[in-house]
């Protein structure tokens, strides 16, 4: 049985850099979504997003899907099931919504992982860093941007505390074998 890995959790908690550390490390990639938005300069078709047309998108059967202005963004089936032909494991960044949506479908295949700070600091910290607009930081951190796991989802949830890059790994590590060894 494959098995989705499945990233959540607030901005800037490290979901991309985790998603990609298991792509490098382990060979594990992340499935790519949907979007009806043209491409922009230094995106790959087939690399950054499955590109859609209207058309194209509404034949997808998603997990989740939204809007923003005119624009339909969206993690599909069919997606999914194309990244376990080459890979028995494979990860998606969702929000939280996103992450209910799976547990729905699929919860025996997905293992959730909820990545988190142990302060709203450190997250604002990292935000500065990677140069967020300091204004909209606050906004992100205080909104429904900041992914917070439901009770409804915490018996379901994987909790990865990032404060230290090197625990991180380590506890990646062990993630990682432990469902490889449930699918041998």
């Amino acid at each position: 049985m494959q098995k989705l890995i499945l990233i959540a959790g607030p901005s800037g908690a490290g979901k991309t850099t985790i998603s990609e550390y298991l792509a490098n490390k382990f060979n594990i990639p992340r499935v790519l979504t949907h979007t009806t938005r043209p491409i922009r300069p230094g995106e790959s078709p087939e690399g950054s997003y499955h590109f859609e047309t209207e058309a194209s998108f509404k034949k997808l059967h998603f997990f989740e899907h939204v809007k923003y202005g005119s624009y339909q963004y969206g993690s599909s089936r069919e997606a999914l099931e194309n990244a376990w032909l080459d890979h028995d494991i494979v990860s998606l960044i969702v929000d939280i919504k996103g992450a209910a949506s799976y547990l729905a479908a699929i919860s025996s295949q997905v293992y959730f992982l909820y990545i988190t700070t142990s302060s709203k600091e450190m997250l604002a910290e990292r935000l500065l860093k990677r140069g967020d607009d300091p204004h909209k930081i606050k906004e992100r951190l205080s909104g429904s941007e900041l992914n917070v796991l439901p009770d409804s989802l915490k018996k379901d949830a994987h909790v990865l505390i990032n404060d230290n890059w090197q625990q991180t790994e380590k506890k990646l590590l062990t993630i990682v074998a432990g469902l490889r060894k449930t699918l041998n």
